[in-house]
């Protein structure tokens, strides 16, 4: 019996511990610290949407779950909610990505400097597996 509750505890913990990872921050100073802590990279998501569930986009504009999931356990997620115009993350949003609007993607290094071409343009499946290729390739 200990053994069977002890393997339950071990199931559940272990998909609360995936759910967090897989988790969005949005502070961009906490992202740069765990980033510096934990040495990984930041993957930026810029939306003006402020309840955007971004894996779900994601997984649905790349169709493979499983490269997404591969990739963002490297990083630290940031999500960036551009919509309130007064917000200082409208400074941080056309830094990560170069453009004044959203969506964008971009990956960062703890100093908040642009490791790769930011992805701005979403018209096209290929040009999101092309971003989430380089970004496996530079983890």
């Amino acid at each position: 019996m200990k053994k069977i509750v002890f393997i339950l505890v071990l199931a559940i913990t272990l998909q609360v511990s995936a759910q967090e990872q897989s988790q969005w921050l949005t502070d961009n100073s906490t992202a740069l610290k765990l980033s510096e802590t934990q040495n990984k990279p930041i993957l930026v998501y810029v939306t003006n949407t402020p309840k955007a569930d971004v894996s779900a986009e994601l997984k649905t504009l790349v169709n493979n779950s499983n490269l997404l999931d591969k990739i963002t356990s490297n990083l630290i997620l940031l999500k960036l909610d551009i919509s309130d115009k007064t917000s200082t993350n409208v400074r941080f949003g056309i830094h990560y990505t170069k453009q004044r609007s959203a969506p964008g993607l971009s990956l960062i290094d703890k100093y908040g400097k642009t490791i790769i071409e930011p992805l701005v343009d979403f018209s096209s499946r290929e040009k999101v597996l092309t971003f989430m290729t380089l970004l496996n390739d530079k983890l």
